[in-house]
């Protein structure tokens, strides 16, 4: 499987960062209040963006190569929410897929049986060969889809449509 997701793990800064204030806040009874203004008046550090990769991969979840389409261009993007023992029922996308599983935990299951489990954080491309997602869990999944299709195309297609 060409699955390629990437789960950065976060550098122990909190461990670091509570090691050295403490460190600080101990010999911060040793500053004169002179030295204490002024390190108070300096000016905080300026926040900076972070991007945090969740998936690179030129195929979809089952091996295919993605396809993306040639008309015009439209990308949707939802949220969908699966009720526990809920099914999506057998259906197929004829556009990329793009998937983050935002809570609970999704099987989704192609027609030979094989299926594959994903739970929260996990992000994936989505299979374009018949398949079903079910929640087998105790609570809902929530889930973002980012479909970057074509005009007039649907977003998925259920089995005998």
């Amino acid at each position: 499987m060409s699955r390629s997701p990437v789960h950065p793990r976060r550098p122990p800064v909190a461990g670091l960062l509570a090691g050295l204030l403490a460190g600080g806040l101990a010999g911060s009874c040793l500053l004169s209040s002179a030295q204490a203004q002024t390190t108070s008046s300096q000016p905080a550090a300026t926040p900076v963006p972070r991007s945090t990769p969740l998936l690179q991969t030129e195929t979809n979840s089952n091996g295919t190569p993605i396809v993306y389409p040639k008309g015009t261009p439209q990308v949707t993007a939802r949220i969908t929410e699966i009720p526990p023992g809920a099914r999506t029922g057998v259906h197929t996308h004829q556009i990329p897929l793009f998937v983050y599983i935002l809570g609970g935990t999704l099987t989704i299951r192609g027609e030979a049986g094989e299926s594959t489990v994903y739970k929260e954080g996990d992000a994936y491309m989505e299979r374009t060969d018949w398949h079903e997602g079910i929640n087998e869990g105790s609570e809902p999944v929530r889930l973002l889809a980012v479909y970057p299709g074509e005009v007039g195309t649907p977003l998925s297609v259920k089995r005998g449509n």
